[in-house]
């Protein structure tokens, strides 16, 4: 029997074919496969810039660097997200405050971040699962608070709402990251991005993805400028920084793959419809649901289960689908429970954010996953429920 996990990759003979012909042709870094995925990036978010980097951490510590985020800063993050959103910001001195999300959908509100009295320099929205926050209303709250609202994007690329907005696009934010890695909307194998309209944050980004370097005459300072700034070796080192930089390789796989989003999205739209259709029956699965204002581009399908009235709990679900080959994970253990955020100051109880993750399994979804294999995880599930 074959076995299905939560979540895999889609490789086409054409993404094969895109990274050969850079093997064969063309550098391997800082080539032009790099701007050219940039510009694909921008066309799907409708941002004005796109700088690609080595993975979706990076990513995040890049934008946060931009911001300004660094010591005296406080990072509101909530509780429901991968642990390099928080861990970013900490390893740049910040102080990093939980936030609670919705118990439903395991995103921030602009209700309970009104209701956070822990004053706050910065915060994170995270489109869990790729269902978009409020952004509106989150800039709305932070506006009031003379707040910075940033947007870990790494779940949503792709996702849009029924007013034409775009996620990415910075109608609310002016940074937002983005991953690619395997299980994600589109991959790169790994590797990940910064979007923004805003042109001096991307030349930031930029030069910070590049060990920091600097070129153009008009931004040196260095005592060598007066003599060689002209020059075409010359160039400048302003702070350290590291080498964040995506390969040519992994920019042409990303390319190949952002050719196919809409195609991507639909079928995990399709994934999601036939689960919640096969289980409508079952009052206790609760899968996702669409927005009527948004479509999100769903990168997992975390499924709610009331283990209370199943008499069950997570483990058994866990033990018969591993019998049956059949991958389940859960997203996310909440931050503040882990060891490395657990002496983090918390915006409140976090009910919402435990009640989340008591209840979440992420079942099976990606573009590639058969009806009959889909059919398999259903029957597995409606299994475990009448037993």
């Amino acid at each position: 029997m074959q076995f299905i996990g939560y979540g895999r990759q889609s490789i086409s003979e054409d993404d094969i074919e895109a990274v050969v012909r850079v093997l064969r042709d063309q550098p391997l870094t800082c080539g032009p496969m790099i701007e050219s995925f940039e510009a694909a990036i921008c066309e799907v978010t409708g941002a004005k810039h796109a700088i690609a980097v080595a993975n979706g951490t990076c990513a995040l510590r890049l934008a946060y660097q931009a911001a300004g985020i660094g010591p005296d800063s406080i990072v509101g993050v909530p509780a429901i997200t991968f642990v390099a959103t928080a861990s970013q910001a900490m390893l740049l001195g910040a102080e990093v405050v939980m936030l609670d999300v919705d118990p439903r959908t395991g995103n921030l509100t602009p209700e309970i971040l009104d209701g956070v009295s822990i004053p706050l320099t910065h915060v994170v929205a995270v489109h869990v699962a790729g269902q978009m926050v409020d952004l509106a209303g989150l800039e709305m709250s932070c506006e009031r608070r003379g707040v910075t609202l940033l947007e870990d994007a790494s779940h949503a690329l792709g996702s849009t709402m029924t007013n034409g907005m775009r996620c990415g696009n910075g109608a609310y934010t002016e940074l937002a990251t983005l991953s690619f890695h395997p299980v994600k909307n589109i991959t790169t194998a790994e590797g990940g991005a910064v979007v923004t309209s805003n042109e001096e944050l991307a030349r930031q980004i930029r030069s910070l993805r590049h060990h920091g370097i600097i070129r153009g005459k008009g931004h040196y300072t260095g005592s060598l400028s007066v003599e060689d700034g002209e020059s075409p070796w010359y160039h400048e080192f302003h702070q350290p920084s590291t080498n964040d930089r995506l390969s040519d390789l992994h920019a042409a796989l990303g390319l190949s793959q952002i050719k196919r989003i809409q195609q991507f999205k639909e079928a995990r739209q399709a994934v999601h419809d036939r689960y919640s259709e096969a289980f409508a029956e079952l009052p206790m699965v609760h899968p996702p649901k669409t927005p009527i204002d948004q479509a999100p581009f769903w990168h997992l399908c975390a499924t709610a289960f009331d283990w209370e009235v199943l008499g069950k709990d997570r483990k058994a679900l866990f033990t018969i689908a591993q019998q049956r080959q059949i991958g389940l994970q859960v997203h996310y253990i909440p931050l503040h429970l882990q060891p490395v955020c657990a002496q983090l100051r918390r915006s409140g109880s976090m009910q919402g954010a435990e009640s989340f993750y008591h209840h979440a399994v992420s079942l099976p979804c990606y573009p590639d996953l058969s009806e009959a294999d889909q059919a398999r995880v259903i029957e597995m599930v409606r299994d475990f429920c009448e037993v």
